[in-house]
């Protein structure tokens, strides 16, 4: 049971954290630079998910790209890791791909809130953003691999080993 828990979580986490990214970065910059009420920007957010030539959610669907990968990768991972060095590897992964993702979504979006120029072509950099989030995405998982050989990380992973033999 416990087996099924973490791939549950393995890819539950990172599909969440993909569809909810675009429209958080959305909200915090409407309350925060547009100086909009939580609840309009809400409004505005939830109107927005499906509208024409505004879908926030196909925005989401397109950066659910390295996540999907992510999956990918931690499907084998999770076979050969145990419990705690899995999350290690899982939270350097969304946290290598939310570091680009975050700030390319910032630099397109913060000029409609802020008073700047916002560039005609400046949508297709939501068609680019999830392939520059791979590398960081890599190289988070490394560092979350990296971070995973630290003993306490590692505690507790003989007895995982054992039960899994059985």
């Amino acid at each position: 049971m416990k087996e099924k828990r973490f791939k549950i979580t393995f890819w539950l986490v990172p599909t969440v954290v993909a569809f909810i990214t675009p429209s958080l970065i959305i909200f915090l910059l409407e309350v925060l630079v547009g100086g909009i009420s939580p609840v309009d920007a809400t409004k505005h957010i939830l109107v927005r998910q499906f509208a024409p030539g505004d879908n926030l959610f196909l925005i989401a669907l397109i950066g659910f790209v390295p996540f999907a990968i992510l999956i990918g990768i931690l499907l084998p991972v999770s076979r050969t890791l145990t419990g705690r060095r899995v999350y290690c590897v899982l939270v350097g992964g969304i946290l290598g791909i939310l570091g680009v993702m975050i700030s390319g979504h910032v630099s397109i979006w913060y000029p409609l809130y802020g008073g700047g120029h916002m560039s005609s072509t400046a949508v297709v950099g939501f068609l680019l953003i999830p392939f520059f989030c791979i590398p960081t995405m890599l190289a988070g998982l490394a560092l979350g691999w990296g971070v995973s050989l630290f003993p306490w990380f590692r505690k507790g992973n003989e007895q995982n080993i054992v039960n899994a033999s059985r």
